[in-house]
């Protein structure tokens, strides 16, 4: 079989049709019969032919994207933007730009209403999509909610990354697939800890993210692997992550293994360590840049890798192929991983 690339002058040739209706059939455009199209579409396939996307690319409009993000967490966050701006610069031969806007985090409230404002300055600008992360309880995005109603209406789709909001709008959301990564745990943990006293610090209950890591955690330990499983919400507040890991030690003194959900895991690790408790058995979120320290001097046991950077690079990527071939929409779950000091190092130096 001939490597030798085909053209539309070679269906030309074997369908005896012009190039200039080759084009138009390959192309969708201009005036031509439906069994004329049908034909050369049948041969073109038979024949092994390719658009050149790149080219295809330089003719198409400009896709414009646009992406806001909030997280109190600045690494898990910095890590989908790298995401982004990978699939962005793989898609410029596509005359693709991706707008990002990271939203410097103070609460929630004020994070969302700026998270609006950038939102309908997309819709006014005519955007063709919209990536949002924002790191919110369901009971706070009533605002955000119209606003992404109003991009629909306005024929913008809307992407969610990493944490799935109940949005109807949205065409389709990335993420990890947190019911697994709390079921790891669970497992995790059931190593040295069974038939023991063990507790969940997270961030909210009425995170979406959250609930799932919750469910996979309690679903995998329902067979009364743990004596007690207690649930401590810290809502990602610095301040707060502090006082409630000391309640936790203080309420729990027979507290066996810690699994921690967010990606504020590292400064709950430093509270127990700086507190004694050398003898907890500790699971941890994400692979952030003082997370290897912990692993390696066991202050933690594993941490559950989320892999940020995967989820910026997929959904942009997911969006641009909604936007083009309106396909990839829905759900699209990444498996987490689990890190231990052993494998660490092939981790660290992993850029995909």
């Amino acid at each position: 079989m001939s490597d030798k690339k085909v053209t539309i002058y070679d269906i030309a040739e074997k369908t005896n049709f012009s190039a200039v209706t080759v084009h138009r059939a390959l192309s969708n455009k201009g005036r031509i019969s439906e069994k004329t199209k049908a034909l050369i579409l049948r041969t073109a396939e038979e024949m092994g032919y390719r658009a050149n996307p790149a080219a295809q690319g330089l003719r198409r409009n400009e896709i414009k994207l646009g992406a806001v993000l909030f997280c109190p967490v600045d690494e898990y966050v910095d890590g989908i933007i790298s995401g982004i701006r990978q699939s962005s610069a793989e898609l410029e031969k596509y005359n693709v730009t991706v707008n990002i806007n990271k939203l410097p985090y103070t609460s929630n409230r004020i994070c969302l209403e700026h998270m609006c404002g950038y939102i309908e300055e997309c819709i006014e600008s005519n955007y063709d999509g919209i990536i949002v992360f924002a790191s919110s309880f369901i009971g706070e995005i009533s605002g955000l909610a119209s606003v992404l109603k109003l991009a629909a209406k306005s024929n913008i789709p809307i992407a969610t990354v990493a944490n799935d909001l109940p949005i109807p709008e949205k065409v389709l959301h990335v993420g990890i697939n947190a019911f697994t990564a709390g079921s790891m745990a669970a497992e995790l943990l059931s190593f040295s800890c069974k038939g023991k006293e063990v507790a969940l610090l997270t961030s909210s209950k009425a995170s979406p993210i959250n609930n799932e890591y919750l469910d996979g955690f309690i679903r995998y330990a329902q067979g009364n692997i743990f004596s007690c499983i207690s649930i401590y919400e810290h809502y990602d507040d610095r301040e707060m992550i502090a006082k409630t890991t000391l309640r936790m030690l203080s309420e729990k003194p027979e507290l066996s293994g810690v699994y921690i959900t967010s990606a504020s895991s590292v400064l709950a690790c430093k509270c127990i360590k700086e507190n004694g408790r050398a003898d907890l058995s500790i699971i941890t979120t994400d692979l952030l840049s003082e997370t290897p320290e912990l692993l390696r001097n066991k202050v933690a046991n594993a941490a559950i890798f989320q892999n940020p950077f995967k989820q910026g690079k997929t959904v942009t990527r997911s969006l641009y192929n909604y936007i083009t071939s309106r396909t990839g929409e829905g759900t699209h779950l990444i498996n987490p991983h689990i890190v231990l000091s052993s494998n660490l190092d092939s981790y660290l130096f992993d850029d995909n």
